[in-house]
């Protein structure tokens, strides 16, 4: 279900739209590490704070730890990712 009336997703639900794609997305986890590749997320600490770079798929005007919501155009954006990575 998605996090507002815009149609941000929670992380869970970006995992799941990226498996029905067809790609080993496991978990959240696996989806930070692939954010943090992508340059979108830093790991600090026991937090993952949204880089300026991230900030545009997020429903923040800047960073902030453990982002909450995504706008949808984030799984296309890791699709096209994984897709180029091969």
């Amino acid at each position: 279900m998605p996090f507002n009336a815009l149609g941000d997703l929670y992380k869970t639900e970006v995992v799941k739209r990226l498996q029905d794609m067809g790609f080993d997305v496991k978990n959240v986890h696996a989806l930070n590490l692939i954010l943090e590749a992508m340059g979108l997320l830093k790991h600090f600490g026991n937090n993952w704070l949204t880089t300026d770079k991230g900030v545009k798929y997020t429903i923040f005007r800047g960073p902030v730890f453990d982002a909450a919501a995504w706008h949808p155009s984030i799984v296309d954006a890791v699709a096209d990712f994984l897709r180029n990575k091969k």
